[in-house]
């Protein structure tokens, strides 16, 4: 019997729940502490079900994206992928969808992205804090 070969990538303990810097630049301060701020809400915000998750960030999709933060609920059989993003314009949006559009994760009910614009952003931490809540699923 042949194997049949899937794109659907095992769970890596090491790296589930950790944060993966893309760069050391000090322009990605804001970036990553996003990035950092947003796991933390999906994990409060699923906090129930912590066994059924997995989170990860700097994950390559296997479509040539390398989305900020991977989730996966493995209870409700959803996976979203965030972009976060110092500013985006229309033509990048654009191009983003495209390469979204026909996104499917093995074993999963539904994949999707959601593009987050830094420029949006507040400067507190407690307003960043509730900014956030909207991108929260």
């Amino acid at each position: 019997m042949a194997r049949v070969k899937t794109s659907y990538k095992r769970i890596d303990w090491n790296e589930l729940f950790k944060i993966r810097l893309a760069s050391s630049d000090p322009s990605m301060d804001k970036h990553d502490i996003i990035k950092l701020m947003l796991v933390r809400k999906i994990l409060w915000n699923h906090r129930k079900s912590r066994n059924f998750l997995r989170i990860y960030t700097e994950f390559d999709l296997d479509n040539g994206l390398i989305c900020d933060v991977y989730f996966e609920n493995m209870k409700t059989k959803e996976v979203i992928a965030y972009e976060v993003q110092k500013s985006y314009t229309k033509a990048w949006l654009k191009d983003r969808a495209e390469k979204y559009k026909d996104w499917e994760v093995p074993l999963f009910k539904t994949a999707d992205w959601i593009p987050i614009n830094l420029n949006d952003c507040p400067e507190k931490i407690d307003e960043i804090n509730k900014w956030l809540e909207q991108y929260i699923v």
